[in-house]
């Protein structure tokens, strides 16, 4: 049976999944425009940082009642209120507000033109993520083994490289591609392009050994539990939607690497492509969060 928090405590994770890798996405796509930045297009990815680091702050503060409330059982939401104190004090509690306490520097830094104006400026927007991905790798199952084990260790890469593919697909797919194809010339597109698809397909690589040592251990080394379990089913879902994200991901990277890529047909197809894989990536997002609200099959 669902926990009546169930479905909160998923659309929370999902929020905090979204914000986190499209933080993230905003400071790489910064960096593949290069020279090719424009005040308009460091606006817009200010902007973007901007909002997901607000949305970090209501959606972390959110995880922690909602987890307060499936600690309790509570769906009155009064115990949870009063066991507040007690879940900070508990590892997963710990995490949450250590993750939360750099979120408002994330914030403070978008507001400043200047940090979006030099690459040192974006590495230490970076270097504040990575923070956040510390303290997130510290959370949910991967903890289950203790602190600084190899099972948050590969989560904290599983993050990672999930932040650089997803987001980076999902800014340019949503906000830089279009301006791009409007503003720059076609090989400038053609140029930008390439420089996401070198980064993502080592963040790719990175993706699919982490995802099958954590999906290993999520199914306590069977398969078995595969299609018998609720993580199980949930895992096979995510599979399914991940492996068309990457069908689609290639086909615009076997674009980007044809003679012909700049014209403006080619462009127009890219950019439409890229656009579908980014909606694909929030979805394989939203998948996960719920993935991560499930208990284990080997639980």
């Amino acid at each position: 049976m669902i926990e009546p928090s169930l479905p909160m405590r998923v659309s929370a994770a999902a929020a905090l999944d979204v914000a986190y890798v499209a933080s993230v996405g905003s400071l790489l796509n910064r960096l593949w425009l290069g020279g090719s930045s424009t005040a308009a297009s460091d606006r817009q990815l200010r902007h973007w940082l901007a909002a997901c680091s607000s949305l970090m702050l209501v959606a972390i503060p959110l995880q922690v009642v909602l987890l307060a409330a499936s600690m309790t059982g509570d769906s009155s939401w009064k115990l949870a209120w009063s066991a507040l104190p007690d879940v900070l004090t508990t590892h997963s509690g710990h995490t949450l507000a250590m993750s939360f306490c750099l979120v408002p520097f994330l914030l403070v830094f978008s507001l400043f033109p200047p940090a979006f104006r030099s690459k040192a400026g974006i590495w230490i927007g970076i270097a504040l993520v990575l923070g956040i991905t510390v303290c997130r790798a510290g959370f949910g199952h991967a903890a289950s083994d203790g602190d600084f084990t190899l099972r948050e260790l590969v989560q904290f890469l599983h993050l990672s490289s999930i932040a650089v593919w997803g987001g980076g697909v999902v800014i340019a797919g949503l906000a830089v591609a279009p301006q791009l194809a409007e503003s720059a010339a076609p090989e400038e597109v053609v140029q930008f392009g390439r420089g996401l698809s070198r980064t993502v397909t080592v963040a790719l690589i990175v993706v699919s050994l982490s995802g099958i040592y954590n999906a290993w251990r999520g199914l306590g080394g069977a398969v078995s539990p595969l299609p018998h379990t609720a993580w199980g089913r949930m895992l096979m879902v995510k599979v399914c939607i991940v492996l068309l994200a990457l069908l689609h991901g290639g086909r615009v990277r076997l674009l980007l690497q044809e003679n012909r890529s700049s014209k403006p047909d080619r462009i127009a197809l890219i950019q439409s492509w890229l656009r579908a894989e980014a909606f694909l990536m929030l979805l394989v997002l939203v998948v996960s969060a719920w993935l991560a609200n499930l208990p284990p099959a080997d639980m």
